[in-house]
């Protein structure tokens, strides 16, 4: 019978090899379409609500760490974390569309990159394997693409299907953190292990989640075509009526 803590190591191999080709893959399909859209200066931007972002989730996740259960912890970190990656929609409301929905992007990806220096600094100062490091790159890939889905389909769909990328990332991000906290928390390799199961099911289903967000992020079209940095999709068709006598 498997010990939590030897779950835990094949959870993280897991999480390096499956997730990383996870995140490769999402990002792709959300780099295709952040492609089509214009040049913004969102980096700025994201930065600073991405770091806004982080303290406001450590200081709501604070009351769960006194809770005496590191569950409740992986609960709230879920929906308060891809919760926050959506400051961008309040504080730019007036701008177009596809331009926050960059800015939801960009604040994950931040969140993602300072979380993950501060506990990659800690990996280090407390001599863990260094193989966890590996393991947060990937966290960070996962941020950016969980806020990718999240805007995809919050901006691009319609009634109740809106929400439907925001419940997956809170799930997803939810069940990330289960598998660690629950062998904090005491509970048998057996459970931990089915814990992972689940984390590593929606690992494989991300990508798919991040193709469909991209698509309805088509729909987020500029307002106006001047400027537009991308190559319309009915270029072909374009051509074709042109050459025509």
């Amino acid at each position: 019978m498997l010990t939590p803590e030897k779950v835990i190591e094949y959870y993280f191999g897991i999480i390096t090899a499956v997730g990383g080709l996870s995140v490769l893959l999402a990002v792709k399909y959300t780099l295709q379409r952040w492609r089509s859209f214009p040049e913004s200066g969102w980096k700025v931007q994201s930065f600073a609500i991405g770091v806004l972002g982080l303290i406001l989730a450590s200081i709501l996740e604070a009351p769960f760490l006194f809770l005496g259960t590191w569950i409740a912890l992986a609960f709230a970190a879920g929906i308060i974390e891809e919760s926050v990656k959506l400051l961008p929609l309040k504080f730019f409301e007036r701008s177009q569309e596809w331009e926050r929905w960059k800015l939801v992007i960009g604040t994950g990806l931040f969140l993602g990159v300072v979380e993950g220096i501060m506990y990659t600094a800690g990996i280090f100062t407390l001599n863990q394997p260094a193989y966890l490091v590996g393991v947060r790159i990937v966290l960070m890939g996962l941020h950016t693409i969980w806020a990718a889905i999240t805007a995809g389909f919050l901006l691009g769909e319609r009634g109740w299907k809106r929400f439907a990328g925001l419940l997956f990332s809170m799930i997803a991000h939810t069940f990330y953190d289960l598998p660690p906290l629950a062998m904090v928390d005491g509970y048998s390799g057996t459970v931990v292990a089915y814990l992972a199961g689940l984390s590593a099911g929606f690992l494989i289903v991300t990508p798919l989640m991040a193709k469909r967000a991209a698509e309805l992020a088509g729909r987020l079209a500029p307002r106006e075509d001047e400027g537009r940095g991308g190559v319309p999709e009915n270029i072909e068709e374009t051509e074709e009526i042109s050459a025509s006598p």
